[in-house]
């Protein structure tokens, strides 16, 4: 990552949004698939919503007011309840390796803890390098691949788990 003075978080803007037509932008540039595609329209209010979450919050990120990325938490029913995910991290490629998706992280984890979390988890696909050296450098340790941690709860068995304390020191 190159040292961008420029770098303010007074120019982000991160809200939570159920109007689609926000997302748009971001649905043609991150490479997540049709799964976060119907993600996004259930948590807009198309289609059905995931029975077995309990807890889901999405976030639009605007730099400048153009939609750079989207983040977000979620619970599913049988997970502790100190424990939450990261739901659709993504950062637009234009703005990627410039400082953003770090500081997006720590409002994240900001977020988590505010909400009473103590540990934010999060999968990436075992093959995904610069995510997992991205969550590494974002204080997250790697517990190992799902079949090993928790079969059933991401899309594959191969996914690497991660996780970070939220506890204050």
């Amino acid at each position: 990552m190159q040292n961008h003075a420029h770098l303010s978080q007074n120019r982000l803007k991160i809200t939570q949004t159920k109007e689609i037509t926000d997302f748009v932008p971001l649905l043609k540039e991150l490479e997540f698939g049709d799964k976060f595609s119907l993600a996004m329209l259930n948590w807009c209010g198309i289609g059905q919503w995931d029975k077995t979450l309990i807890f889901w919050q999405v976030y639009l990120v605007k730099l400048d007011e153009e939609p750079i990325g989207v983040m977000g938490l979620y619970q599913c029913i049988d997970s502790p309840s100190s424990v939450v995910w990261v739901g659709w991290f993504g950062l637009r490629p234009n703005f990627r390796r410039e400082g953003w998706g770090s500081i997006m992280m720590k409002k994240l984890k900001s977020y988590a803890q505010e909400l009473g979390f103590q540990e934010l988890w999060v999968f990436t696909n075992y093959d995904n390098l610069p995510a997992i050296s991205f969550y590494e450098k974002s204080a997250f340790i790697k517990l190992g691949t799902a079949a090993e941690v928790c079969p059933g709860k991401t899309h594959h068995l191969s996914d690497v788990i991660l996780k970070t304390d939220l506890k204050s020191p």
